[in-house]
């Protein structure tokens, strides 16, 4: 009976609004892959330098990253309401496998531990600069997590609730920096780690532009594959054909050289050139660009 009334008093969100964290989305923080990722996430841009270190488990993955979403949610959620709000964040395992499609059985419940297991032993090595100030930064995703089980009249044991610890720096984005985005629920539908990653570059750059263009290295880059562009180029295709992101329409194209007119469709023979291949994004019910420009 205790276990029934604690459980009245946990966050759900099943009404809630999903948030984001924009640095999230902007680098490249999770494996792409379902498979175990043992070999550390290296992004340089020449300004921001992100090492992200595997633990026994590997990486924590994009799919792992479905419960700092439902944190931060949680958080901003009781923010919104004029809640108070602490690092520290208990809710129902069940809803949180329910809100994010997962399943419900007791594989999703293991999966879910495992997840839990990743980002806490994922390390995230950071180079932030203020000025002539450096400050390198080493954390995971999570400080602690904690599991509460409780037995069923049958006598068998579930997982009824869990407690999890943020990280501060995570905490201060969302608590004082109010860092975080809104994003759509089919977010959680896409079973390609690459087409959530996409939809996460297109919802940060999205927001305040007609349209957002990069070239495919540096796409590549900020999607932290490990494919090579020889590899990579067929998924981006297939991804564009489905035409299925969330909001967003997405396009291939090859920047016209000197002299040129236009830009080339995908079977030109211009695509050898990874330099010159550009991905442009754009919400849906707006105009197709036409022409793609150069990435600054």
């Amino acid at each position: 009976m205790a276990d029934k009334q604690v459980d009245l008093f946990l966050d759900s969100l099943i009404h809630a609004p999903f948030k984001d964290d924009r640095a999230l989305m902007e680098f490249p923080f999770f494996s792409l892959q379902k498979t175990p990722r043992m070999r550390p996430l290296i992004y340089d841009d020449g300004k921001v330098r992100i090492e992200v270190k595997p633990g026994e488990k590997g990486l924590a993955t994009i799919w792992d990253k479905d419960v700092l979403i439902y944190i931060a949610s949680i958080i901003n959620d009781r923010i919104e309401r004029g809640l108070p709000v602490e690092r520290t964040v208990r809710f129902n395992a069940h809803n949180f496998l329910k809100v994010t499609g997962r399943g419900t059985g007791k594989r999703a419940y293991e999966l879910f531990l495992d997840a839990l297991f990743r980002l806490r032993s994922t390390t995230i090595l950071t180079t932030i600069e203020a000025g002539e100030v450096k400050e390198r930064r080493g954390f995971g995703w999570i400080e602690t997590f904690r599991i509460h089980e409780r037995r069923t009249r049958s006598g068998k044991k579930i997982m009824s609730s869990c407690e999890i610890t943020l990280n501060d720096w995570m905490f201060r984005a969302i608590v004082k920096d109010r860092r975080v985005l809104t994003i759509n629920q089919e977010y959680f539908s896409l079973s390609m780690g690459l087409k959530r990653r996409l939809y996460e570059l297109a919802r940060k750059h999205c927001g305040h532009q007609e349209k957002w263009v990069i070239s495919l290295p540096k796409l590549i880059e900020k999607c932290g594959s490990v494919l090579e562009p020889r590899f990579f180029k067929p998924q981006l295709k297939k991804i564009v054909e489905d035409d299925d992101l969330p909001d967003y329409h997405i396009a291939m194209s090859c920047d016209a050289a000197d002299g040129e007119d236009g830009a080339h469709g995908l079977d030109s023979r211009k695509w050898a050139s990874n330099e010159r291949i550009l991905v442009s994004f754009w919400p849906r019910g707006a105009p197709s660009p036409e022409i793609l420009p150069p990435p600054a």
